[in-house]
């Protein structure tokens, strides 16, 4: 803050005034701070007036997030200061390369230094004992651009699958390589191959594009979006149609503001095009259902709100339920068919979509694949979570019962056990279809429902997930049929609730009413209490 801000507020109508709408002793010293900063009487109540409307503690709040925001931020340094660093280890105090390196890290890292924009690895001439800088992210940028000057198509390759592998290794090497500039670079790759119809180098400018957005989509710009959906609408060799998609997905992964923009672009009928017209190739299939997922996420902490909701309904208005059943009908491979399980489950976010599925034939679908893999633990579980999002309509949990699915997710749930995402699954399957219906609690029960919860629970009693869907669903069977109390607590629940309740704090409001509907010993917490200070007198 400026000095002026450090002065005494002179008035003691002000300083009154202060204390008054102030909550704690860091807000009058803040107060003082900004009035005093002030030249004039007149200033200094309009400032006032100010932090009385807005509230006092609401800035106070927000200037401490951003100067925590900025207390947070990592140090930089220039190139030229570690290089000099690392010469003063060598000539000064006549360390060898590898030590004087590690030296000049461990004391840059000590005081905060991010060293992630930096080339760390040198090369030193034997005979002058000169130090070159050796970095194969760098190497394979310069590559790429003597490639594009010299129009030079297999230096280019080499240059593209080169940066590929360095930026899959690790997130240093993609950080450093957006400090270069890498994303204009490849943008020019991109765009150079596709004017000079080179498919394979396009390919490899793909791949490459995606490596280096990997955890850094938001570097994306409009344009490479714009770029990204032409070729989307424009492109139909299957390996560019591949690599376009994993481009989009990986560029949609935590950035609203990118899959917003994908979509005013119209990228959503064209992925669900692709899926019909490779529909046949697993691959592209695969990738596909990840990109349309990616859209349908509310993952972006930068956002108050964002649109998954819209997206998904977008997505079922291209007639997505159609061509993803259709798929599962005739293509048998056991990872597509997993893909396309989870896909239609995060697509299933209305009522009426849920019936649409199974109108459709879906529920046969699932049930079908589910016995015909029930020793597979991916599709247990991906069945499960299905049946888990449609089960939210009421008629759909009767045809879930009625199709002989209770069987079916109790098996899988004996069948992988130990697996701890097939087990929260398939509890949170038998308690979505339990809910507000009791005739399917009596069938779940009769199915060998509870023992299979209870047993998930004692197998992994130290997973939340598991923990917290099986107190919902041992709550659920018994809310409207108290008559299951006894059968649910002669299975041991009560034990395993209670271990729920006090070792994990996200299950403890639902394992407290897993335990008052079982009939149980509940110990409930007042958690405000009036002071009758504010009692008003007749």
């Amino acid at each position: 803050m400026p000095a002026s801000y450090f002065l005494h507020v002179t008035s003691a109508a002000h300083q009154k005034q202060l204390i008054s709408l102030t909550q704690s002793p860091h807000e009058v010293f803040f107060c003082e701070q900004v009035v005093s900063g002030v030249g004039n009487e007149v200033g200094r109540t309009d400032v006032l007036v100010l932090l009385l409307l807005v509230g006092i503690g609401t800035i106070f709040a927000l200037v401490v997030k951003i100067s925590h925001i900025t207390m947070a931020q990592p140090k930089k340094i220039t190139q030229e200061t570690f290089d000099a660093v690392v010469r003063e280890n060598i000539e000064e105090f006549e360390m060898d390369l590898h030590e004087a390196i590690e030296d000049a890290k461990d004391q840059f890292k000590t005081q905060g230094v991010d060293l992630s924009n930096l080339i760390t690895s040198y090369i030193q001439d034997p005979d002058t004992g000169e130090l070159k800088h050796s970095n194969p992210v760098k190497d394979a940028l310069d590559m790429i651009q003597t490639s594009l000057q010299e129009d030079d198509s297999q230096l280019l390759w080499k240059g593209l699958q080169d940066f590929s592998t360095e930026c899959d290794k690790s997130e240093s090497n993609r950080k450093f390589a957006a400090s270069r500039d890498a994303f204009k670079l490849l943008f020019s790759s991109c765009n150079h191959c596709y004017l000079v119809k080179n498919k394979d180098n396009l390919a490899a400018s793909l791949d490459a594009l995606s490596s280096f957005l990997c955890g850094q989509g938001d570097l994306a710009d409009v344009k490479m979006i714009e770029f990204l959906s032409n070729c989307l609408k424009e492109l139909k060799e299957e390996i560019l149609v591949e690599k376009i998609v994993k481009t989009v997905r990986v560029a949609c992964i935590k950035s609203e503001s990118n899959r917003q923009t994908f979509v005013v672009n119209g990228v959503i009928p064209c992925l669900v095009a692709i899926l019909k017209d490779f529909s046949q190739s697993g691959k592209i299939v695969k990738e596909t259902c990840l990109a349309l997922r990616v859209f349908t996420f509310d993952d972006d902490m930068s956002v108050a709100f964002g649109k998954a909701h819209e997206h998904a309904k977008l997505i079922v208005a291209e007639n997505a339920f159609g061509v993803l059943l259709g798929i599962m009908e005739h293509y048998k491979d056991v990872e597509v068919a997993s893909e396309l399980c989870v896909t239609l489950s995060r697509l299933a976010v209305r009522n009426e979509y849920c019936k649409d599925i199974v109108d459709m034939g879906g529920l046969k679908m699932v049930l079908k694949l589910l016995q015909d893999h029930t020793s597979n633990q991916n599709i247990s579980k991906q069945v499960c979570t299905l049946l888990r999002a449609i089960a939210g309509n009421d008629d759909v949990k009767t045809s879930i019962v009625d199709a002989g699915g209770l069987g079916l997710i109790v098996a899988a749930m004996t069948t992988h056990a130990k697996q701890p995402t097939v087990a929260e699954q398939g509890c949170a399957a038998l308690g979505s279809i339990a809910l507000r219906s009791p005739p399917n609690c009596s069938a779940i029960v009769a199915a060998g429902g509870v023992e299979a919860i209870v047993k998930a629970m004692q197998i992994h009693p130290d997973v939340a997930g598991v923990q917290k869907h099986a107190c919902l669903a041992l709550r659920n069977l018994v809310a409207r049929n108290p008559d299951h109390c006894d059968i649910i607590l002669e299975a041991g629940a009560e034990s395993l609730i209670r271990k729920a309740h006090g070792k994990m704090g996200d299950c403890e409001d639902l394992a407290k009413a897993a335990l008052r509907d079982l009939g149980c010993d509940v110990e409930l917490k007042e958690l405000w209490t009036g002071t009758g200070q504010g009692k008003v007198h007749h």
